[in-house]
């Protein structure tokens, strides 16, 4: 396996994903170490309609190019032929970034291990396309953990509904660890992370707590 790129910065940039089911699983779990890994059938659909962005996009490339082509042996006029074929090129071009693009959606995992050796949170993803990422955050960097209501808009009419996120604070920043509808569907997750970080939550931030 490649050597992961490391990302600096405090802003989180890994597995930062919000949903109405849980997008980890606890896949260790251990005195003084924890693994969330990622369940990859989640981002299937997302892939998917990347996919079939991209495959539209090249049957529209091919049709402009084959228009093109026919005009040309018409003799209706070379300006129009070459306009379609600049047309169909970049059209092509962006189909391919978007099959690629959804390629790698749908072969991404994402895995967060908690090491209380090394007090360090490591959120990693890797895809078949490019090399794996990671990023880490030390333990002293989070004053808080907490699960709290919050809005997410879906489907293409972009309804929003109440989701439960189970996040991490960081200054000034959210680092967001899981999300579900439900709360006690984070409920394996959350106490793992608890556990494994040796925090409380914040009571005040907890779903329903008076």
């Amino acid at each position: 396996m490649a050597r992961p790129i490391t990302i600096e910065g405090t802003q989180q940039r890994l597995g930062r994903r919000l949903g109405e089911s849980p997008y980890y699983r606890v896949a260790e779990r251990g005195p003084g170490r924890l693994e969330l890994e990622s369940r990859p059938e989640l981002n299937r659909p997302t892939a998917l309609a990347v996919i079939g962005g991209g495959v539209a996009l090249l049957v529209v490339a091919v049709l402009i190019a084959l228009s093109g082509l026919i005009s040309a042996g018409a003799g209706i006029g070379f300006a129009g032929a070459a306009l379609s074929a600049v047309l169909g090129g970049l059209l092509g071009g962006l189909g391919y970034q978007r099959l690629v693009g959804g390629y790698a959606v749908l072969t991404t995992r994402n895995r967060i291990v908690i090491d209380a050796g090394e007090e360090t949170i490591t959120f990693t993803q890797s895809s078949r396309v490019g090399k794996p990422r990671e990023q880490r955050l030390p333990f002293n960097r989070v004053s808080g953990l907490r699960l709290r209501r919050r809005p997410l808009a879906v489907g293409l009419l972009r309804r929003v509904r109440p989701i439960v996120a189970l996040e991490l604070i960081v200054g000034s920043q959210v680092w967001i660890v899981d999300s579900a509808a439900d709360a006690a569907e984070l409920g394996e997750v959350a106490v793992a992370v608890a556990e494994a970080l040796g925090r409380k939550f914040d009571t005040a931030a907890v779903p329903d707590a008076t």
